[in-house]
């Protein structure tokens, strides 16, 4: 019953503010909602100046961006993320990571959050979230304004497509390496006040999942496929209804290394030896194994929006529902060829989530917007496991029986919170101050787990300056607050480690609390120019980490004691004429954790006695891209787009203490628009990793143990307007 209270007196009391200051500030008016203001000049514009008024360090990418890079909208939103400055591309593509934080990132969705997956998933939010979908992509990476609660990493702030005139639809197809197929098929209409946008796009491959090792490709077929609807109902010039909704439904074979041989086809007393960097050896899998894993994500929101001449109000319900069943195949996975001592484990796990997001702004001034707003979700997880050893006395081998051990996970956890924060301006100066509540309350149901309660208050203040009509300036300073999001395997965790059967393990983990500063400098050195200058830091208590339990996939959350992380970053963008639209950034960055302070039964004696700084596996130190397109006036019809990207390399070994080797590759996309008759088809090839650096960014860490990126792909792509 308190949660519902909780819910009902977020919501209630944004209500409230919104009857109590509905009325104009200064009686002027306020454009209706879908107003908009074109400009137009006979020049081709330059680049987008960095917005001068928020004190954040952030990037705007548009959809025409997107359709520039390799690929188009049909790579996923990781890829079009992670060509930002301050992110680094972790597992299967798909996470991500911004400066130095492990996750961490907040995704909203024209204003409603959506929030992480499991984090045992494959598809990760990056990739759950169809390309197709984005407007433009408002990205922060530093200096959050108040409204953004739970993400010390990133906020990925998405405004979706708009429909607008008569009917358009789009076909696309394409095919390439590893037997790859990709097909979508989207339809987009506006009839009066009523906006219409869907789409179904469907995926065949053999490489599904980046392999553990280079070279052959064994048991890594993907099957998957997904829909998105956008629709918009202008009541009136004030209201606006929207419903979004997609989902996506993935089938994948977890691949199988097979240059491992198993060890009763080597000399007798034979033992595989550890890598150069010492981490064990990894287990073998028999070739006709069949581990799998399915996978459905689905999201719904119906949001109403109301203007009242300088205010506006908007109330979103939403729901998310994640899915996935991870079956390892146990009769195989341990049978005959299987080494002794061999485990696996299944794991189903079903989160469903409600919630209800409300904000409120107004204009109490001409130069004054204050905005305030509440957030509540309440998750229901479900939790199966079961841990099987290989049963070495059988000649066949399989799962022992006596030594399986299985349970199950029931919680409920409520992450709510409640906002204000003001803009202010004065000449060139801009101020955002702000503060924020935040609670998150978990209940072990179903076991002796007492719950866990964790309230954590946070302020922020930032600052931009137009120093002149090219140059600005921003800074932000604030103490943040982040809640662990690893709380559903409490209770599996105290079983799938034998050595603590029966003991009392209380959950002690607690939220990490930072202090953060950025500051940053943006110059337009020429009409054709930007470049911008980043600097920034971070110190933390409590800091959040994740460790994978006992043999399972699950992931556990702990803190370390103290955290620190600082970097800079470098960018710049042009525009040359009408011939070339291009970018580059560079970043340097260090994350750091110093002594476990939490769920310390996850570690060995020896690592909990280690109190010295230790580099985080997900940090990449060096990080740069560069991507331009190629194109012949405004609207040409032939384009040729190109993206080089460097990383340093994640970490690996038992601190961390070691760096993987660099990797540099280079993506090319050709592509040309026929024009005829009414049709208008667009033939496009792609080429992923051109000059082929294969090269390993996860070995012996991270949730997939290794893992190798893709070599070198070529695609073929036709793109069928099926309306003008």
């Amino acid at each position: 019953m308190y949660r519902l209270a909780v819910v009902t007196w977020i919501v209630l009391g944004s209500l409230v503010a919104a009857t109590a200051h509905g009325q104009p500030a200064n009686g002027s008016s306020t454009p209706s909602i879908g107003e908009e203001t074109i400009e137009v000049s006979g020049e081709a514009p330059g680049p987008s100046a960095a917005p001068a008024d928020t004190g954040t360090s952030e990037s705007v990418v548009t959809r025409e961006m997107i359709d520039s890079l390799p690929g188009g909208d049909q790579q996923p939103l990781s890829q079009v993320i992670g060509t930002q400055p301050g992110f680094v591309t972790d597992t299967f593509g798909f996470g991500l990571h911004a400066r130095a934080a492990d996750g961490g990132l907040q995704y909203e969705i024209d204003g409603i959050p959506l929030l992480a997956p499991p984090l045992t998933q494959w598809a990760s939010t990056e990739s759950f979230i169809p390309t197709k979908i984005v407007d433009t992509l408002h990205i922060i990476t530093g200096g959050f304004p108040a409204e953004y609660g739970d993400g010390l990493g990133g906020v990925i702030d998405i405004t979706t497509r708009r429909p607008t005139g008569g009917p358009s639809s789009d076909a696309q197809i394409a095919y390439g390496s590893y037997n790859t197929t990709r097909a979508s098929l989207d339809y987009a209409q506006g009839i009066g006040k009523l906006g219409v946008f869907v789409a179904g796009n469907f995926e065949r491959t053999d490489r599904g999942l980046d392999p553990p090792a280079p070279g052959e490709i064994l048991h890594d077929r993907l099957l998957g496929g997904g829909g998105i609807a956008l629709v918009t109902y202008d009541a009136t010039p004030r209201d606006r209804v929207e419903l979004i909704a997609f989902g996506n439904d993935s089938a994948y074979q977890i691949p199988i290394d097979p240059q491992i041989p198993p060890l009763s086809a080597l000399p007798p007393g034979t033992m595989r030896s550890p890598d150069s960097y010492g981490n064990p050896p990894p287990p073998f899998v028999p070739y006709d194994a069949n581990p799998t894993d399915t996978e459905l994500n689905v999201f719904a929101a119906l949001s109403y929006r109301h203007v009242f001449g300088d205010a506006t109000l908007q109330i979103a319900p939403f729901i998310r529902d994640s899915y996935g069943d991870l079956l390892c195949d146990p009769v195989r996975s341990l049978g005959a060829t299987a080494d002794p001592g061999s485990t696996c484990s299944d794991v189903r796990r079903s989160v469903f989530h409600e919630g209800l997001v409300a904000h409120y702004s107004w204009a109490v001034a001409r130069h004054h917007v204050v905005k305030m707003g509440a957030t509540a979700d309440n998750a229901n997880s479900w939790v199966d496991y079961a841990a099987y050893t290989r049963d070495d006395a059988s000649p066949h081998g399989g799962p022992d029986p006596a030594a399986t051990l299985s349970g199950a996970d029931r919680t409920d956890v409520l992450l709510a919170g409640a906002y204000i924060q003001d803009t202010i301006s004065y000449g060139k100066w801009s101020v955002l101050p702000g503060a924020r509540i935040d609670i998150q309350s978990v209940d072990f149901l179903g076991s002796d787990e007492p719950s866990l309660l964790l309230v954590g208050p946070s302020a922020r203040l930032g600052a931009s300056y137009a120093a002149t009509r090219d140059i600005a300036l921003h800074a932000f300073v604030g103490s943040l607050w982040q809640p662990p999001n690893t709380v559903d395997a409490a209770v599996a965790a105290r079983v799938l480690v034998p050595a603590l059967a029966g003991q009392p393990l209380p959950v002690d983990l607690k939220a990490e609390k930072d202090w953060a500063a950025d500051a940053g400098i943006s110059d337009r050195v020429a009409r054709w120019l930007i470049v911008q200058l980043d600097a920034w830091g971070r110190l933390a208590t409590d800091q959040l980490d994740r460790q994978l339990v006992g043999n399972t996939n699950l992931m556990a959350s702990y803190n370390f004691a103290r955290g620190r992380a600082a970097g800079v970053e470098l960018s710049g963008s042009t525009r040359v004429g009408t011939y070339v639209d291009a970018f580059a950034n560079a970043g340097w960055q260090l994350g750091q954790g110093q002594g476990v302070a939490s769920e310390r039964y996850l570690f060995t004696p020896d690592e909990l006695a280690d109190q010295s700084w230790q580099i985080l596996d997900h940090v990449q130190s060096w990080t740069a891209n560069v991507g331009f397109d190629l194109h012949e006036g405004m609207r040409a019809a032939t384009h040729l787009s190109g993206l080089f990207s460097f990383g340093s390399g994640l970490r690996t070994g038992a601190t961390n203490e070691y760096t993987l080797p660099p990797h540099a590759t280079f993506d090319l996309t050709l592509r040309h628009r026929f024009d005829l008759a009414c049709y208008h088809p667009e033939l496009a090839i792609d080429i992923y990793n051109l000059f082929d650096d294969v090269y390993a960014y996860r070995l012996a860490t991270g949730n997939d143990g290794s893992a190798w990126a893709l070599p070198r792909t070529v695609f073929v792509r036709l793109a069928l307007p099926l309306a003008p």
